[in-house]
């Protein structure tokens, strides 16, 4: 009788094994492991997935001494760890799990299957992922082929943290076929849903005029086409990289190249990125506009032309000549001067104006981004005038001010600008 007894009570507890085990490895974050327990014969990749696994069997199986504990946990290990023989020892009342492959290892193929991505978008990836296919062969060559079937889930999760640190923001998912006498892992990519959807670029500088900037803005957009649907996260590892071909597509414009301009980038990943330039001469500035006034009697549209140049001084002067043209009656005015930068975008110099022939002190504030306010004043001793405007730039074209000259007879108005 107690012979029937022990083969029953080992069947029942074989039975509660097998539904423990199954429920681990379908959910085994959900398995508390016992620290205990130790395992060898198998991938170090592996052993929490089956640590766990064998634990929550372990603690299935009852403490009582008609049952063999371990015979147990070898019978449902060596069942659904297919692939290996399992054996067991037991040591202080936890055990000691050995596994040793029982199949002729198949080399497996890993194959990974790269997004469609152009020209600086594929060059990152390919770099990015070289040597992994030689990694993840490293995980698995040493499986037994119908491993495979079992072991799965823990190969996807140690996969995804080498293409989290490899590639950030990529997903992927992971196929594995198996024949008689091959195996091949492909593993194919797709981006995160946060994604970059467009490419802002804005280009500021105080020394190219308006119409080159913005000739400028409209090629950046078809060169950053290949951003276009990488992750975010993936984008700002290589901001180094974007921004270093962003200062070289610039510097080999005709616009920049000639004017000898310096060009600082900062790319700004996001669904939608921005890109912002900095370009400004190291020896010219150029700038063109027209004007016009409302509330001032006598003072009609004038077209505007700045031209300086700044020699390779300590101090960064600033020589320049300004002429406006009174476009009722073709009057014209001529400036000539000389300012330094006092602080960033604050200048400060003299000039004199013709055909007045008189000097002037001049203040101007200036800031290079749009949708800031800027400032000028001068004032002449000699024809004992001020003239001052506070305005406010709309956008890189478009700005507006409140002006204000006490030589004439309308004193305060406002004046609209639109710089070409």
């Amino acid at each position: 009788m107690r012979k029937v007894k022990t083969r029953t009570e080992l069947i029942s507890a074989s039975v509660k094994c097998f539904s423990a085990l199954a429920i681990a490895l379908i959910f085994p974050l959900f398995a508390r492991p016992c620290r205990a327990m130790t395992v060898s014969g198998i991938p170090e990749w592996l052993e929490p997935a089956v640590v766990r696994s064998l634990s929550a069997v372990w603690s299935e199986i009852p403490e009582d001494s008609n049952i063999d504990r371990e015979g147990t946990l070898a019978l449902v290990a060596s069942r659904l760890f297919t692939g290996y023989d399992v054996k067991i020892r037991n040591e202080r009342r936890e055990p000691v799990v050995f596994f040793e492959a029982v199949e002729d290892s198949i080399k497996p193929e890993v194959k990974l299957n790269a997004p469609e991505l152009r020209e600086m978008a594929l060059e990152w990836f390919n770099n990015d992922t070289e040597g992994m296919a030689e990694k993840i062969f490293e995980f698995v060559k040493d499986l037994p082929q119908s491993a495979l079937t079992w072991a799965d889930e823990a190969l996807r999760e140690e996969l995804g943290r080498l293409i989290s640190e490899k590639l950030p923001g990529w997903e992927f998912s992971q196929q594995i076929y198996i024949s008689q006498n091959s195996t091949l892992i492909s593993v194919t990519f797709r981006p995160s849903a946060k994604m970059i959807l467009a490419v802002k670029p804005s280009l500021y500088s105080h020394t190219i005029p308006v119409m080159f900037r913005s000739d400028l803005e409209a090629k950046l957009i078809p060169a950053f086409s290949p951003l276009i649907g990488v992750p975010v996260k993936w984008a700002e590892t290589h901001r180094a990289e974007i921004e270093k071909f962003a200062r070289e597509f610039l510097e080999d414009r005709h616009s920049v190249e000639n004017l000898r301009a310096d060009v600082n980038i900062s790319f700004t990943p996001g669904t939608v990125s921005g890109l912002e330039a900095r370009v400004d001469s190291r020896d010219y500035m150029f700038q063109l506009w027209v004007s016009a006034y409302a509330g001032l009697e006598g003072r009609y549209p004038e077209l505007g032309v700045f031209f300086g140049f700044r020699p390779d001084w300590s101090f960064h002067p600033e020589f320049y000549a300004e002429v406006l043209m009174e476009l009722d009656d073709f009057k014209v005015t001529h400036r000539w001067g000389g300012r330094i930068e006092l602080l960033e975008n604050l200048w400060a110099g003299v000039e004199n104006q013709w055909p007045d022939n008189k000097y002037f002190f001049r203040l101007q504030y200036s800031p290079v981004k749009v949708r800031r306010p800027f400032a000028l004043w001068r004032y002449s001793p000699g024809l004992n005038v001020h003239e001052a405007s506070l305005g406010y730039k709309i956008d890189e074209h478009m700005s507006i001010e409140i002006y204000y000259y006490s030589g004439g007879d309308d004193k305060l108005g406002l004046r609209g600008t639109w710089h070409l």
